[in-house]
């Protein structure tokens, strides 16, 4: 990825992030790193006891610091923040101000909640998903607005097709297909 800049995969659960983004560092052969699990390798506790043990602003506290962690390296990767990291200023201050291209994936909610199902890892969806990713939808959508420099509508697309509209919307030489040859 060199000469290029960190790509920042952000959006609701469920939106695609941690898919596309594993497939998108793959074909551009670069580092993909996942803001949750560096929170579980850091803490060596799964995101679902950090909420039940710590509760949830210490689970932002540490995804804060891990996005710093990742912005102050400096290193072109691929970075897939988890759904609630925009909620704080500081971390919408620090990813507009490290990464060039932001990418908002989204969907409709009723996606987001098939796609999420009964995913154990989500502590945030137990008990009403569809009204909890609602209501995180009310309160996020704009902050997603206000730093994305690009917004991709997942609902219909398989996670390759999301990759190939990564690349054509950041202005990626496709070329790096190649590459993996």
């Amino acid at each position: 990825m060199s000469g290029r800049a960190m790509i920042v995969l952000i959006g609701l659960m469920g939106s695609g992030k941690t898919t596309v983004g594993r497939k998108l560092a793959g074909f551009m052969k670069t580092k993909f790193v996942d803001s949750d699990e560096l929170v579980e390798a850091k803490t060596g506790r799964k995101v679902r006891e950090i909420f039940s043990d710590l509760g949830e602003g210490e689970f932002r506290r540490l995804e804060s610091e891990v996005l710093r962690d990742v912005c102050g390296e400096g290193n072109d990767i691929v970075l897939a923040v988890a759904g609630g990291a925009i909620l704080s200023q500081e971390n919408r201050e620090l990813l507009t101000s490290t990464a060039k291209n932001i990418v908002w994936l989204d969907a409709p909610t009723p996606t987001l909640v098939e796609r999420t199902g009964v995913d154990q890892h989500r502590p945030l969806l137990d008990g009403d998903p569809s009204g909890t990713l609602t209501k995180m939808r009310a309160d996020r959508e704009r902050l997603y607005a206000e730093i994305a420099s690009q917004k991709i509508a997942t609902e219909s697309l398989d996670a390759d097709q999301v990759v190939t509209e990564i690349l054509r919307v950041c202005r990626i030489d496709h070329d790096a297909k190649s590459a993996r040859k």
